[in-house]
């Protein structure tokens, strides 16, 4: 854990509310961006990262320093995305949100500087829709791990502390969720 977060946390457990603000500014991107990773919806990504922050404030006296912090707030994020995403599952879906959802990272127009051939540009985005479909595919904590993993850059190690699993674990969900991922592309495109 680097020195200034130490210090914020240690701060931030006595009381000092400004040291949890930054916390806060330091690590609101990447728990935002796990959140909106998991629903693929702005709204609830935002109520998630806030519920969050929320909760790792009421329990930060539980924060042991045998671990990173960032790693405590991941799994405090993505167990409140797990969770909203299974009761997700339980309820059908409302059609008139998800026509309200911005668009996916394959329906973003190039930016202005990219100077790709129209068929590699429509390749490209042929391969971006198949991903995104067989990333909607895997369960939860399949897409999770993928994600923190691949996304995140996190350590199997760090993983493990975010998500509340053995190494193990995340190493069989990892393989999984790679095989899955390419089936389910190979047999889409």
């Amino acid at each position: 854990m680097d020195q200034d977060v130490m210090r914020w946390v240690q701060r931030a457990q006595g009381g000092d509310e400004a040291a949890f603000g930054e916390l806060m500014k330091h690590y609101q991107g990447r728990v935002y961006g796990l959140a909106y990773g998991m629903v693929r919806n702005t709204a609830d990504a935002e109520e998630l990262t806030q519920q969050a922050w929320v909760r790792a404030w009421q329990k930060l006296g539980t924060f042991k320093h045998d671990a990173q912090f960032f790693t405590w707030i991941y799994r405090i994020a993505s167990n409140l995305c797990l969770d909203h995403l299974r009761r997700r599952q339980r309820r059908p879906e409302d059609p008139l949100n998800e026509a309200l959802e911005p668009p996916t990272f394959a329906e973003l127009p190039p930016s202005p500087s990219a100077t790709v051939a129209p068929d590699e540009a429509l390749r490209q985005r042929e391969v971006r829709d198949a991903f995104d479909r067989a990333l909607a595919t895997l369960k939860p904590e399949h897409a999770l791990a993928l994600r923190l993993r691949e996304v995140d850059g996190l350590s199997y190690e760090e993983i493990a502390h975010a998500t509340g699993s053995r190494v193990g674990t995340v190493m069989s969900r990892l393989f999984y969720a790679r095989k899955k991922l390419i089936e389910q592309m190979r047999s889409d495109t």
